[in-house]
């Protein structure tokens, strides 16, 4: 289950700067039902789609997501 900062960071960004979904969708090669569903917490984006959408936006993936590290992930250790 999607968290509410999860389902509206996408679309409370798209307001933020003034986009509708149909331009969304055209910088994004997404659909806008896709995207629509994404901003109401009824569609998860693979992490790759998440990097594609974040690139072609010009922003980082946690602008729109909420990133989160896979238990597998393994962070880099300090040095000294």
């Amino acid at each position: 289950m999607l968290t509410a900062d999860q389902a509206t960071r996408l679309g409370a960004w798209r307001s933020e700067v003034g986009y509708t979904l149909a331009e969304l969708s055209d910088l994004t090669g997404f659909s806008t039902a896709m995207l629509s569903r994404a901003e109401r917490g009824q569609r998860v984006f693979s992490p790759a789609a998440k990097v594609r959408i974040a690139r072609r936006l010009g922003v980082s993936v946690s602008d729109l997501f909420e990133v989160e590290l896979s238990p597998e992930a393994e962070l880099p250790k300090a040095v000294g």
